[in-house]
């Protein structure tokens, strides 16, 4: 994949001390309830091309449960992951739900997306915001097939030339130490 290394995500901190202003916060909430939006009504497309910058880093990495004790770095993009995908990776996956192919998809899962607790800070560099939130995805297919998503996202926005702004880093951290769900065939 070709996925930014570890020093390249790290690079963009949130300064807490900096929270964006009320305006700029606002923006963000509507980024984030567009994007929703966009998901629950199955249009991953549009959520690409629109919503999310070509240099996106999209990142699920796998997270142990480890002892008090066990000093271990966390994980990087560099080792292992669920998803470590870039724009050309997302692209690949959304295409070949176009195909109607994916038979876990077929018919389609019905998606619910709530976004809370929606923080934004400034960084070193004024293009891009640091943003926290927490997201809880409920998946329901068939008669039976239910699931519950509740993860947290550390995200980089940046404002483009268009003056929107667009998600370049994307950090999900599921709450749950294996997931329970047939599939993960749609976005976090």
């Amino acid at each position: 994949m070709n996925a930014p290394s570890n020093q390249a995500f790290s690079l963009v901190q949130a300064d807490e001390s900096r929270p964006v202003d009320l305006a700029l916060h606002h923006e963000v909430s509507q980024f984030y309830f567009r994007e929703a939006r966009l998901l629950n009504k199955r249009q991953p497309r549009q959520w690409l091309e629109s919503l999310v910058d070509a240099d996106i880093h999209y990142w699920l990495p796998v997270v142990e449960d480890r002892f008090a004790k066990d000093q271990r770095p966390p994980p990087s993009p560099d080792e292992p992951a669920i998803y470590n995908d870039d724009y050309k990776d997302l692209d690949k996956r959304i295409a070949r739900l176009e195909t109607g192919l994916v038979w876990m998809e077929d018919p389609p899962s019905r998606l619910r997306y709530l976004v809370s607790n929606i923080e934004a800070y400034h960084t070193a560099q004024p293009e891009l915001i640091a943003t926290f939130c927490n997201v809880h995805v409920y998946r329901n297919r068939r008669q039976r097939e239910e699931s519950n998503h509740f993860y947290g996202r550390e995200d980089v926005l940046r404002r483009g030339a268009d003056g929107r702004l667009r998600l370049l880093r994307r950090k999900i951290v599921l709450d749950q130490r294996v997931v329970l769900d047939k599939n993960l065939y749609f976005f976090l």
